[in-house]
């Protein structure tokens, strides 16, 4: 090619670049964040070893003093060298402190920001889980995500820390003592230091080796972590169907598991540390021959020779701390992909870029958390598929609610009821201009107002390890008023079974509640929605643990409160639906029927062969109790 057409630089280093920027990103955040005491960490870090390159000086200028002190062997002599040593003691000594000062200074500033970087990832991570939403959930498992927010974290800060403290550690040794040690012999450092390369090579032979094995060490950690999550967490189905012993060996699988992968990345990493000594033996076999044959031919002094033993014994460390960083960076890049993959899952339930609310709503009661919607809820051609799936589960619903009136939905199992509540408060996400309350696409309201306008109780039922107070009174606003814990109990008639407890409000309850019943359980998370008093009342099946007596008197309760908000209810049960003001039948996401329950238990369809089964249930169900008498 002729020398107007040059070739084009090549593109490897740039993509290597790229590439380290991607793979070191969370690192490299933290560095940025907090360069000021990273940098006065690395100045701690350089003081100290600058001065410990003086140390073998100081030695060097003893030996040959004393060397020189017996070889002459006069009284003169021997006084000026008993000065010139304790000069050099007072010196050595001086050195020390000013070392203890400066590994004082790195300790403070490097360690110190590796903590504060480990509080910010975890900080990060934690924040990223709460925006998420519940589809993530639904194809995550919790054991996997405690793992990543304990042992990869960690990994990362250890990364920040530790590995950052030994490679700049490592980098300022291999830069300064090579010189020194030209500085003495030219000769000698050449020749010494000629199994350098071969460190180099095999510590690139085992960098990938070891990132591959901890990707594989911290996989089979999520698994054996989720195990004991799941099984801790069912461990009364895991009793009830005496499934101890099947369980168990699932999890001794996967701890042998754990421990295989955990034992390959052993051994890569037992294989280093003594790799690398043989390497720097072999430099010390080198000194010996050749820097003790110089120095009995006395073309190397004795002080010269120690001096250079020092600092070949000080390139051990660098080596070997080398191999310290590259392990914690694998460590922590492997740590990185992983999280990674929870920082980059997309927000499909985002706060709205221009948030708007009705026109009526008051801006003083908005900011202080009181204001109250309407509750007017319209459905304009609704149509929802979870996220990931083709499959429409529900399928052009239009319906119109009025503020504070009582629709029920029924249908079998699968036909849309739980995904068409769960809508409401954006808990998925939905299509714009399908759902709106009190006009307002709920796109457009802000996701916090947004859910303190909706009370929801869903199927699931969860309680926080906390007192019953506590656990009713999460439902109120940081900024909003306070209310009423024992009313929001009365209305769910759970107040006479609370103050039955050991010590009423007060009790701390077992994990998820585990010291109440089922309809307890159900009845004190009703309270705690209707504690924040809120403008639309969801009950997706949340009745449907109390018996039927206690289940007419909370709907009685809820209808003849001040201030009745909207309700939507879905059940199974009639009993539950029959004094709706109106009553939607869903079938396979569409709305098949629609009317209160004395129009469509007359009419023929589905709600009245639901309200004909259910009657015959509760005849059979009387007519064994009336033998059992």
């Amino acid at each position: 090619m002729s020398p107007s057409h040059p070739l084009p630089p090549s593109p490897q280093r740039p993509l290597k670049r790229a590439r380290f920027r991607e793979r070191s990103e969370l690192i490299l955040d933290a560095v940025r964040k907090y360069r000021h005491w990273v940098l006065l960490g690395l100045l701690s870090l350089a003081m100290t070893n600058g001065f410990e390159l003086f140390r073998p000086i100081v030695i060097r200028e003893a030996v040959d003093t004393l060397v020189e002190s017996q070889r002459t062997g006069s009284a003169q002599t021997e006084g000026v060298a008993v000065r010139h040593i304790l000069w050099l003691a007072a010196a050595f000594l001086g050195i020390t402190l000013v070392q203890a000062l400066g590994r004082y200074g790195w300790r403070m500033y490097l360690i110190r920001t590796s903590m504060l970087a480990g509080r910010d990832l975890r900080s990060r991570f934690g924040r990223k889980l709460f925006d998420l939403s519940a589809h993530f959930y639904d194809k995550s498992r919790v054991g996997e995500l405690m793992s990543l927010a304990t042992q990869d974290v960690e990994a990362v800060r250890q990364a920040m820390g530790p590995g950052l403290l030994v490679l700049a550690d490592a980098l300022l040794y291999l830069c300064t003592i090579p010189v020194m040690m030209f500085w003495l012999s030219p000769k000698l450092a050449v020749i010494a230091l000629v199994p350098l390369p071969l460190i180099f090579w095999f510590v690139s032979r085992n960098e990938k080796r070891i990132h591959d094995r901890f990707q594989r060490v911290q996989g089979s950690f999520s698994s054996l972590s989720a195990a004991a999550s799941e099984n801790l967490g069912g461990i009364r189905v895991v009793k009830a169907f005496a499934r101890e012993d099947a369980q168990l060996g699932k999890f001794t699988a996967l701890g042998r598991e754990h421990i295989e992968v955990s034992l390959r990345l052993a051994r890569v990493q037992a294989i280093f540390g003594p790799g690398l000594d043989f390497f720097m033996s072999l430099s010390l076999v080198i000194l010996l021959f050749w820097g003790g044959t110089q120095s009995i031919a006395g073309e190397l002094s004795l002080g010269t020779f120690v001096a250079f033993r020092f600092y070949l014994q000080q390139m051990v460390w660098p080596m070997t701390a080398l191999g310290f960083a590259i392990s914690h960076y694998q460590r922590a890049v492997a740590s990185s992909d992983r999280l990674k993959k929870v920082f980059n899952e997309p927000l499909n339930v985002p706060e709205p870029l221009n948030p708007r609310l009705p026109a009526d709503a008051p801006a003083d009661l908005v900011a202080r958390g009181a204001w109250k919607s309407a509750g007017r809820v319209e459905m304009k051609g609704l149509r929802f598929g979870f996220p990931g799936t083709e499959k429409l589960v529900l399928d052009g619903i239009d319906l119109r609610i009025e503020a504070g009136e009582r629709v029920a939905f029924v249908g079998a199992i699968g036909s849309g009821k739980s995904a068409l509540l769960s809508l409401l408060p954006r808990i998925y996400p939905v299509e714009r201009d399908m759902l709106l309350i009190d006009g307002v696409d709920v796109n457009d309201w802000p996701l916090a107002e947004l859910r303190n306008q909706v009370g929801y109780v869903g199927q699931d039922v969860f309680l926080f390890s906390e007192t019953v107070t506590d656990n009713v009174a999460f439902a109120f606003r940081p900024t909003g008023p306070a209310g009423d814990v024992e009313f929001a109990a009365s209305s769910a008639s759970v107040h006479d079974d609370v103050l039955r407890l050991e010590q009423g409000y007060a009790t701390r309850l077992g994990e998820r509640g585990v010291n109440l019943s089922g309809g307890q359980k159900q009845r004190l998370t009703l309270a705690r929605a209707l504690a924040k008093q809120p403008s639309i009342l969801i009950l997706d099946d949340a009745l449907s643990a109390v018996d039927v007596q206690t289940e007419e008197r909370i709907l009685r309760g809820l209808r003849a409160r001040a201030g009745r908000n909207t309700e939507l209810i879905a059940a199974h049960r009639i009993s539950t639906v029959k004094e709706a003001d109106r009553i939607v039948v869903l079938e396979a996401g569409r709305i098949l029927q629609m009317g209160t329950h004395a129009e469509l238990a007359r009419a023929s369809g589905l709600y009245r062969q639901f309200y004909e089964q259910q009657r015959l249930k509760e005849d059979l169900d009387s007519y064994a109790e009336g033998l059992t008498k």
